[in-house]
């Protein structure tokens, strides 16, 4: 990895729906004129023997250029990231760390980023994947922070300390500041893991001064000239810089006319520098001084000039403060020094002109698509129409970017009469409805409600829009509130509406491509099934059926859902021919809307139902076409491989493929005891499994009982009543029956409240569910004599139990008969005997020719043929095709 250059090709492939600006990530470029300040060097050095490094400094000391200057000397592979304002943004900043990182280490972050588009998205959990990843980099790499000054965020402090508290010792953390971060560093500075460079060593000694004046002048100052320049800047880089400006611009004398702090000299030599500039530069600086990046081609826009790169390369030459942001020399930006002074000679002078500056770069922005940019200009020049006009062309992209805290400043700073038009008030409510701002929230629902109550200018496409958007959006709120009443009531509400109108074209409507599954497996274990009150999902999911047949909105990603979360409900009772049908009803749907939330739980329950009722081997298959579709729609390296994975293990645990276990579990961040936050409780149980299978009960157990009391502090009733399960095997193997039953009993009351079968059937518990049944029957525990367990619920599941091991195997004998073709190799086999090759049923089929070719293997294995002419005849001959 040492010395690997940053590949922007695979960096910018894993953001394709993100607008991610390539040279925020962009180490800064070095001017020939540098001093090597080798006790700088020195000290940098230490950056890869410390976990942080912090480089702190007023502006001007020349931050930026010590590191930059320093990573040219190879010492280690670098991620960089030039922060700004945005990046107070949580959602931003992480995806530019991650983008930066995988820049040169490709792979590394993917998991992590598809978690922050998650709806529920736990930033913890976030930074636990993206730990987990780096744990597996060989080599040390450096991460800079430049600019972190700009970062107020208080959320975004408490993740960065949480990361450093736990990124792995060959990750370095480099942050450039103008004040110290407040992050808590007292530890790391105790155990020597600090390495601080700060003013003092950043001044410029007199030797530095008079090598840096020798590189731009060709002269010596005379010993008399280096004191003062040394006395009247106190080592200060910018204003030395300022300062052989100066004398170039044959103002010899100048240093004998100022004196004070550093914002006077900047202002006295900015001037006495700006003003000896020809006339043309000095229009262009000013009138471009509003970017905060520029181009030639932008550039030109705002000064009326011809578009010439060139000026600002020469610019850039003349050391005017003008810094690359690319390698190829198309994006600067100003110091931010020299912006600040330019911005303000502007205004000062030029007041005028500011508005329509502003408004010439969000016309220039707009017209290439940057319209981040085009709307902090917008607001700039008070042209709070435009803005929000821009704002509500891209409001459903930043939402389902949960791009949140950018978008919810932008509509601050709208004036309140713009604010509270019903389409800028509906984003607004998203908005604060996943920030977790319900008080505001409930405010502004009440403002929308009395603009649609009201008579009111909207058009009625607009008007009906937001009406049925407020509908989804209250929905939205009760379900993610566990309002179970509330959501009820309010979907009754739309059912009995007979006015409903065709949703399909309507603007607005901002819900319906929302995400809705935050990355859990089952789906129904999150609030979309009521934390796995598997009663109230079926109730209120069965409704929401009704409803989309009575409107027919049977396309809609939302529809994808709702078949999915009911699909694992029947599949929980047991019912598994309405369950497959809805499976693949929502596999249908989701694939039509590229909807993965919806995909990914569906083939799992299709694959569980494809195992019990025709083999292991088309079970497995169905998770193998799975992982195919993600690998086709880019999602290959998202957190949905990685539960499909930890699914895949889980059937590899039952098959008794303990290498292939082995791998997944030290590939798993719980191999390093990394902490991981948010639900990640599938995973987990699968990890705590093969703990079992390896008779590793004491780590077993003790993940266990972490899982356990989060379970129940946050009121999953799903994944309370599997880890009580597993508790109770565990305990069973560790010589423990008193406890074991315990727990099943516990277990077994959930199990019966909620109405769960197959949570129990799907575990090989059979005797510990005769032990229960005995400890019962003779009253050897009084613990379990309890009300909460019926004996015909016991003998229900006791009895399913058993049938499932008798149905396993009859499996195993009957795996390779002519009628126990699954559907996918049923389909497969009807495109073959309809002349498509290999390569057009992989792409009828969204498969790849590799699973195309496992299919037809099996297909021919059953049929007992040797080729694709003997499988058509014999299907023909059995009427299979």
């Amino acid at each position: 990895m040492r010395g690997q250059k940053p590949n922007d090709e695979l960096s910018i492939s894993l953001f394709d729906d993100y607008p991610l600006l390539t040279t925020k990530l962009y180490i800064p470029h070095q001017p020939s004129y540098l001093v090597t300040r080798e006790h700088l060097m020195e000290k940098m050095s230490r950056a890869m023997h410390c976990k942080v490094t912090v480089v702190t400094s007023p502006p001007g000391f020349g931050k930026t250029t010590m590191v930059s200057q320093w990573i040219l000397q190879g010492q280690a592979p670098v991620s960089w990231v030039s922060l700004d304002q945005g990046e107070n943004d949580l959602l931003r900043f992480w995806t530019y760390v991650i983008a930066a990182i995988n820049r040169i280490c490709p792979g590394v972050g993917h998991k992590s980023f598809s978690l922050l588009k998650a709806i529920s998205f736990s930033p913890e959990q976030m930074i636990s994947w993206l730990i987990n990843d780096l744990f597996n980099i060989p080599d040390p790499i450096l991460l800079v922070l430049d600019d972190y000054h700009l970062i107020e965020s208080d959320e975004v402090h408490r993740l960065v300390a949480f990361f450093i508290e736990r990124m792995p010792s060959q990750i370095h953390l480099c942050i450039l500041s103008r004040k110290q971060p407040p992050i808590p560093f007292g530890q790391l500075r105790v155990q020597g893991q600090l390495n601080e460079i700060n003013l003092s060593e950043l001044r410029f000694t007199g030797q530095e001064i008079a090598t840096f004046w020798y590189r731009q002048t060709g002269d010596l100052p005379n010993e008399t000239s280096l004191q003062l320049l040394s006395d009247r800047t106190e080592g200060w880089v910018a204003g030395i810089q300022l300062a052989v400006l100066s004398h170039l611009s044959g103002q010899q004398d100048a240093l004998h006319h100022f004196k004070g702090d550093h914002r006077y000299v900047v202002d006295y030599l900015m001037e006495e520098v700006f003003d000896h500039l020809p006339e043309g530069i000095r229009s262009f600086l000013l009138k471009t001084s509003l970017l905060e990046r520029m181009n030639a081609e932008l550039c030109a826009e705002l000064t009326g000039e011809p578009a010439y790169t060139g000026r600002l390369q020469e610019m850039e030459k003349l050391g005017l403060f003008v810094i690359p942001l690319d390698a190829e020399g198309k994006w600067f930006r100003y110091h931010h020094l020299f912006a600040d002074f330019l911005r303000c000679r502007l205004h000062q002078h030029y007041p005028e002109e500011v508005i329509s500056l502003h408004w010439a770069a969000c016309e220039w922005f707009v017209k290439h698509n940057y319209l981040g940019e085009a709307i902090e200009h917008a607001l700039a020049a008070g042209a709070f129409d435009k803005a929000s006009e821009i704002i509500l062309t891209i409001a459903t992209e930043l939402l389902k970017r949960r791009e949140l805290t950018t978008l919810h400043r932008w509509l601050l700073q709208l004036p309140v009469p713009i604010r509270e038009r019903p389409s800028i008030l509906i984003i607004q409510i998203w908005t604060e409805l996943f920030m977790g701002h319900q008080e505001q929230m409930g405010k502004h629902v009440k403002t929308l409600q009395k603009e649609l109550d009201a008579p009111n200018s909207m058009n009625d496409s607009q008007y009906i829009g937001i009406r049925e958007d407020m509908k989804v959006v209250k929905n939205f709120q009760a379900m993610l509130l566990g309002d179970y009443k509330q959501c009820y009531s309010l979907l009754n509400e739309m059912y009995e509406d007979e006015n409903l109108p065709n949703i399909e074209g309507l603007p607005m409507l901002f819900g319906l491509g929302m995400e809705l599954n935050d990355g859990t497996i089952p789906l129904i274990r999150s609030y979309y099934g009521y934390s796995g009150r598997i009663k109230k999902a079926e109730r209120y999911h069965r409704f929401y059926g009704e409803f989309i047949d009575k409107n027919g909105f049977h396309a809609f990603p939302f529809t994808a859902y709702q078949r999915a979360a009911l699909c694992e409900v029947y599949y929980e009772k047991n019912q598994l021919s309405a369950a497959l049908q809805l499976a693949e009803d929502a596999i249908r749907i989701a694939k039509q809307n590229n909807v993965i939330g919806a995909y990914v739980p569906a083939m799992i329950v299709q694959s569980k139902i494809i195992w019990e009722r025709e083999g292991k081997d088309e079970g497995i298959a169905i998770i193998h076409e799975a992982l195919d579709y993600l690998k086709m729609t880019n999602q290959f390296h998202s957190h949905w491989h990685g539960l499909l994975q930890a699914f895949l293990t889980r059937c590899r645990l039952d098959n008794g493929e303990m290498d292939a276990v082995n791998h997944w579990m030290r590939m798993s961040p719980w191999s390093r005891r990394i902490e991981i936050n948010g639900d990640q409780d599938f995973e987990l149980l699968v990890y705590i499994q093969a703990l079992l299978a390896k008779e590793n009960g004491e780590e077993a157990l003790s993940w266990c009982e972490q899982l356990l009391k989060k379970a129940r502090n946050s009121s999953r009733i799903m994944t309370e009543l599997e880890v009580l399960l597993v508790l109770s095997q565990i305990h069973g193997k560790m010589n423990n029956p008193h406890t074991s039953m315990i727990h099943l009993h516990q277990a077994l009351i959930l199990g019966e409240r909620e109405g769960y079968l197959r949570i129990f059937i799907d575990r090989d518990i059979k005797p510990l569910l005769q032990q229960y049944a005995d400890v019962r029957k003779n009253k050897y525990m009084i613990e379990v004599q309890a009300d909460g367990v019926s004996i015909h619920y016991l003998q229900v599941v006791r009895s399913l139990s058993a049938e499932k091991r008798q149905t396993e195997r009859g499996n195993s004998r009957e795996a390779s008969s002519v009628f126990m073709l699954t559907i996918r190799e049923k389909e497969v086999l009807q495109l073959l005997g309809a002349g498509l090759s290999n390569k057009d049923i992989a792409e009828k089929l969204g498969l790849t020719q590799g699973t195309v070719k496992l299919h037809l293997h099996r297909v021919y294995s059953k049929l007992q043929v040797s080729g694709r002419t003997q499988a058509i005849q014999k299907a023909n001959q059995h009427r299979l095709i």
